[in-house]
């Protein structure tokens, strides 16, 4: 991209900083975020904390709400794609080529582990800090019970008689693109093909649960949408989001799904959905996407953010109903401290 456009589309980020006292422009020489960063995660910790992660091995934190980042050296260039601490401390990052590191002193350092794979790894999620659970491509299921030292790879196998022979095949070894729990037995993962996969016994064994998407306009397995991301607030309701702006939701357990409604004006993949125990909750994709919605009932609308967005937002995260982070390309890290009324970009 030549320079020039480059200096364009930084812009409107450069005029929205202006407009706030507490975002400073930092010199060239010390800066820590280009426009040619691409961030595919972040953690919220605390009010004030956060770690990102992403394109070539980047791992950025901040302790002062985004005023001030130190860059982590992960020991990789390979893009990171997803973090998880279980306590502050302890926790994995996973991403290209079968990556995954591992830190016990909250992301200052980190250290590579022995994956046995070089598949891409999409999510992780540290259950204790000996215990996490990886999911990634060609329907790969990776968990440890030791911190790490080991990593067992499984492949997880379709449910035989939900489809007919060809369309089994056609679905064989789906990718797998996020991985969440509410307790140490209970977790999901969604993929393609619109897979919901749920376990009740911390990820020995997991049963699909997207047969209850089908029906209307749905009549065919395949044209399951393929979920990217989902979140759960307890054991009994959660949301997942994907391709064509589909988000389902289940208030059981995922007994049964169903696709709650989303503005017409919205049709980007979304990759990420976060949902709040008072129902409200947002929603991040491609194309500068960002949804949100009010309440329960309430259908996911286009989200003023009070700037524009110059490219795809990957993921959300907030450590409570007030304070939380976007991320995505274009070097986007964008801060909020009162529920999303405001965002702050980044200007490291």
């Amino acid at each position: 991209m030549p320079r020039l456009r480059m200096a364009l589309l930084a812009l409107p980020f450069l005029a929205c900083a202006a407009c706030h006292g507490e975002v400073q422009m930092v010199p060239l020489i010390d800066r820590k975020i280009y426009l040619t960063d691409k961030f595919y995660d972040v953690q919220a910790i605390s009010a004030d904390r956060a770690i990102v992660v992403g394109y070539g091995g980047k791992i950025l934190e901040t302790r002062d709400s985004g005023r001030t980042w130190n860059l982590r050296p992960s020991g990789t260039d390979n893009a990171l794609y997803k973090i998880h601490l279980v306590d502050g401390q302890t926790g994995w990052v996973v991403g290209q080529a079968g990556t995954i590191l591992r830190t016990t002193n909250g992301g200052e350092t980190w250290t590579k582990q022995t994956s046995g794979t070089d598949n891409y790894l999409f999510s992780v999620y540290a259950l204790s800090p000996d215990r996490a659970i990886v999911v990634g491509d060609k329907a790969g299921i990776l968990q440890t019970t030791d911190g790490g030292n080991t990593w067992k790879l499984t492949k997880y196998q379709q449910a035989k008689g939900t489809m007919t022979e060809d369309e089994e095949l056609a679905a064989q070894d789906p990718s797998l693109y996020d991985v969440v729990f509410v307790d140490d037995k209970t977790g999901w993962i969604v993929g393609e093909f619109g897979k919901i996969l749920k376990t009740t016994d911390g990820g020995a064994t997991w049963s699909e649960q997207q047969g209850s998407l089908m029906g209307g306009e749905i009549t065919n397995p395949l044209d399951l949408p393929t979920f990217y991301g989902a979140r759960f607030i307890s054991a009994q309701e959660g949301i997942a989001s994907g391709i064509d702006a589909h988000v389902a939701h289940t208030r059981d357990g995922g007994a049964k799904w169903a696709f709650d409604e989303v503005s017409p004006d919205v049709t980007m993949p979304l990759f990420q959905p976060l949902l709040f125990p008072d129902g409200s909750g947002w929603a991040v994709g491609a194309s500068g996407t960002v949804v949100h919605r009010d309440g329960p009932d309430a259908p996911w609308k286009p989200a003023d953010l009070g700037l524009r967005v110059l490219s795809w937002v990957r993921q959300v995260s907030f450590v409570d109903k007030d304070n939380g982070w976007l991320v995505g390309g274009f070097g986007t890290i964008l801060h909020t401290r009162d529920g999303g009324k405001t965002w702050l970009p980044a200007a490291a």
